[in-house]
């Protein structure tokens, strides 16, 4: 029994159960996948100066560029300046904890500048929507909390 509980002997069991402690945490690491923010994230940074002058053309109208939440619905209103030139407006549907829920949803031009999205299909979540609208020449983006 004193051969055990020698104090090399106890080192080199505490050391053995260190190895084995770290290869446990290297299996859990491999058991949790790694999701970034998108499939496609480095070809969006390629593209991120476009974001940001989309941005900067939105400033003058953040005031106008509006999102109402309602029950199970959302409404944009587009200020009618941007309205009559789109040629193409969507909002994509970010949501943080579950890439599955993710969508872009395209919206069709209308005369009034009021969009409206239903929320019901959506699923329960924190989404961050990303209003993006592309007319002749300029681009417009903005996010909204949802």
């Amino acid at each position: 029994m004193k051969k055990i509980s020698h104090p090399g002997n106890i080192i080199l069991m505490g050391f053995g159960g260190m190895v084995l402690f770290m290869c446990y945490l290297v299996y859990q690491c491999t058991q949790n996948p790694s999701v970034m923010v998108s499939n496609n994230y480095y070809e969006q940074e390629l593209k991120f100066q476009d974001l940001i002058d989309a941005k900067t053309n939105t400033l003058p109208f953040t005031d106008s560029l509006i999102m109402n939440k309602e029950s199970h619905q959302i409404t944009f209103q587009i200020p009618l300046s941007i309205n009559k030139e789109i040629t193409k407006a969507s909002v994509q549907l970010y949501n943080r904890a579950d890439d599955k829920k993710d969508r872009t949803i395209n919206l069709a031009k209308n005369e009034q500048g009021i969009y409206a999205l239903n929320t019901i299909d959506w699923g329960k979540g924190n989404y961050e929507l990303k209003l993006s609208i592309q007319t002749g020449t300029k681009q417009y983006y903005k996010e909204f909390n949802y």
